[in-house]
């Protein structure tokens, strides 16, 4: 009897310990049908990750077990056809995925309150085309789920990541949530991010400054090149993990005519110097050491970190607060489109200038 008991009592206890540890784990599963073998990835939305995590797919089938502590916004990407969904992942929640190849756009997403609060959202936009209804859309969302996460991801998503957004609109977007996501630390980054995009005409004029060697890099240096500009500091966690980020972007666009510049407001020479060498930190680093104080900091009115503005040829900031593969396909498009351009301007060059000798020619000839 006292065996049975004693089994009993073992077996309540070995329950109760399954299901805290199930309370304190998210998980995702899925099947894609027609999906050969792959990696998928799983990061951060609005914040940077300690890593980009892995999830590999055998015969289309993938799982992945992750401790979070509260509900955090991410990205599924499925790298090899460069489609990513919105994952709202939290402690004690299962969400699943499935679909097949034949169309990627529509995975059927299922799992925990704002995953379905979100599939509501996509329902509602599916028969949509035009972006003006889509983002009404998402803003009649916002009003009628002030409390839910997916608003701020709506409200970054169609009104913060927009080439000119609206500063005014999405402060009153902002005000119309409820008092608890006002405590929420994503709306402090979907503010920050709002602060230089907010801006129609905002430049960032870049200075010479000394590398890690000592040398002065000249403006010269960044003429005709996209920037990458990256503010950090060796003694934040944070935006060192954004340098780590930004090392396969650097490779990725090795010969293209952009230029991946991280300004340190370090004081201590030595601790940022370790640092680049300890994390083997690529592109052009950097720093006159006067922290908080330097000219390029006070001219961009940067006052957190970690930051990051892309400017294109004419210093004009035209994303910030990008990262991982939102930034690596942000700029591959936009070097895209200005090399096109660049091309096309030189084939009239040459067409102008082979017209101008043609009637020099026949001038000098008497051909009328």
């Amino acid at each position: 009897m006292k065996r049975n008991l004693f089994l009993l009592l073992a077996g309540i206890i070995a329950t109760l310990f399954s299901c805290q540890k199930e309370e304190n784990v998210f998980k995702l599963t899925g099947e894609i049908q027609g999906l050969k073998d792959t990696t998928l990835s799983l990061y951060g939305i609005f914040s940077i990750p300690d890593s980009i995590i892995d999830i590999p797919v055998k015969k289309g089938k993938f799982s992945c077990t992750l401790s979070i502590d509260t509900i955090t916004p991410m990205y599924l990407l499925i790298q090899s056809k460069n489609i990513e969904y919105p994952i709202f992942a939290d402690k004690g929640i299962h969400i699943k995925v499935e679909g097949d190849t034949t169309n990627l756009h529509t995975l059927h997403i299922t799992g925990g309150k704002a995953q379905e609060e979100y599939n509501v959202f996509k329902n509602s936009i599916a028969s949509l085309t035009d972006y003006v209804s889509i983002r009404e859309e998402a803003d009649s969302f916002i009003v009628k789920h002030p409390q839910s996460i997916v608003s701020i991801y709506l409200i970054q998503k169609y009104f913060v990541q927009v080439p000119y957004p609206n500063k005014d609109l999405i402060e009153s977007m902002i005000k119309q949530l409820s008092g608890i996501m006002h405590d929420n630390h994503y709306i402090s980054r979907l503010q920050n991010a709002l602060k230089f995009r907010s801006v129609r005409e905002q430049y960032i004029q870049m200075d010479a400054l000394p590398d890690t060697t000592g040398k002065v890099i000249p403006i010269s240096e960044y003429k005709n090149h996209f920037v990458v500009l990256s503010f950090w500091a060796s003694w934040h966690p944070e935006s060192v993990r954004m340098q780590d980020s930004l090392q396969h972007i650097i490779k990725h666009f090795t010969n293209r005519p952009v230029k991946f510049v991280s300004l340190s407001v370090d004081n201590d020479r030595q601790q940022w110097l370790d640092t680049i060498r300890t994390h083997k930190l690529e592109g052009y680093h950097l720093s006159d050491l006067k922290g908080w104080n330097n000219a390029l900091v006070k001219a961009s009115e940067t006052n957190n970190l970690p930051a990051i503005y892309i400017l294109n040829t004419s210093n004009k900031i035209i994303a910030t607060d990008m990262w991982h593969k939102p930034l690596e396909n942000f700029l591959g498009k936009q070097l895209d489109k200005w090399e096109e351009q660049e091309k096309e301007k030189k084939k009239k060059e040459q067409s102008k200038s082979k017209t101008k000798i043609k009637t020099k020619t026949k001038s000098k000839i008497g051909i009328k």
